[in-house]
């Protein structure tokens, strides 16, 4: 309860400054940094576990229109299972352009959702018992199309804005797809 009251006057108090800030962005070209945690998914679980993730993206967005567009570039490091053979991690690089969709006109605090198409480079490992790999671990690089869909609140302050958001990835590789979910924290200059 009081963790719910806290919140309650925090958002409070940010929809009362919201007319002395509104506005405050006025640039509708700004860059960003994005870092946060990554799951795997799908087949993507059975050679990685959760890593991290970092970035930098460019992003237009003109303050009438609700939509905007990012192009991003971020550096997936996922955990090892250890159970091949190898102490190497999977890793994910992915360079994306996305559409963004305002959901609420609201002053300061902006949800929205984000979707986008990109080329991904997804590096994992092979069972060693694999017919290719010969008995040793073997490394598999394949760059790929993919999709990423997600949803985030944007928190504009003075000269910046501060966001949280979530998206899934499916990069189409050959065979079976690398899915991930990262869960990122970022700024917006």
């Amino acid at each position: 309860m009081k963790t719910t009251s806290s919140a309650l006057a925090v958002l409070v108090g940010l929809i009362m400054i919201a007319p002395a800030s509104h506005g405050q962005i006025s640039s509708p070209l700004g860059f960003g940094l994005v870092g946060g945690t990554t799951s795997p998914s799908g087949p993507l679980r059975d050679v990685a576990n959760s890593g991290w993730h970092a970035g930098a993206f460019l992003e237009v967005k003109l303050p009438v229109i609700p939509i905007g567009f990012r192009l991003e570039g971020t550096y997936h490091q996922l955990g090892s299972k250890h159970i091949l053979g190898t102490t190497d991690s999977p890793r994910v690089l992915a360079g994306t352009v996305d559409a963004t969709y305002t959901l609420l006109p609201l002053p300061i605090i902006k949800p929205y959702l984000i979707a986008g198409v990109g080329q991904y480079n997804v590096r994992s490992f092979r069972d060693p018992t694999s017919i290719d790999c010969a008995g040793e671990p073997c490394e598999v690089t394949r760059s790929a199309f993919g999709v990423n869909a997600g949803a985030g609140v944007r928190v504009e302050l003075a000269s910046f804005a501060v966001f949280v958001e979530a998206r899934w990835h499916d990069a189409y590789t050959s065979g079976k797809h690398a899915q991930m979910v990262p869960i990122s924290v970022g700024l917006r200059f």
